[in-house]
């Protein structure tokens, strides 16, 4: 009898699967959020804790000894691809740069294709990245309206 009903519950899961959508704005990279305002005091209290890393990853474009050459390569990127963030890193004796934030390795695959030509020996690192910035603008629900 149980099984018969967990059964049946997820049927009608499967079934309400293609009424469900995300509401999309006029950009096409922009993304409406109705949630309940206690959504949003539970993303704020995270970012006050500090946590700030989560797994995903980067290109990995120089990794070597010397200082002026990470940086000089870091200009070159930045000059080049100002929306992309670059990082530089020192682990005992070596620095290495990496660019971007991805969740996915196929978004970094992207990035990694564009600057082949200008850095050969770039590679798809996985890492902890930065948590990406979201505007996220709080709408006022229907009961706050009245």
């Amino acid at each position: 009898m149980i099984k018969r009903r967990v059964i049946l519950a997820g049927l009608a899961g499967l079934f309400l699967i293609p009424f469900c959508s995300a509401q999309v704005g006029p950009d096409s990279t922009q993304t409406n959020i109705h949630a309940d305002p206690a959504v949003f005091a539970l993303l704020e209290k995270r970012k006050a804790m500090g946590a700030k890393n989560l797994k995903g990853y980067r290109v990995k474009i120089h990794f070597g000894a010397e200082k002026a050459k990470a940086n000089e390569i870091k200009a070159k990127f930045c000059q080049k691809y100002p929306d992309v963030p670059a990082y530089m890193d020192y682990d005992t004796p070596n620095f290495s740069i990496t660019v971007g934030n991805f969740r996915t390795r196929l978004e970094s695959y992207k990035i990694y294709k564009e600057i082949q030509t200008d850095f050969p020996n770039a590679f798809i690192v996985e890492m902890k990245i930065d948590y990406p910035d979201l505007t996220v603008k709080k709408e006022e629900t229907k009961e706050e309206q009245k």
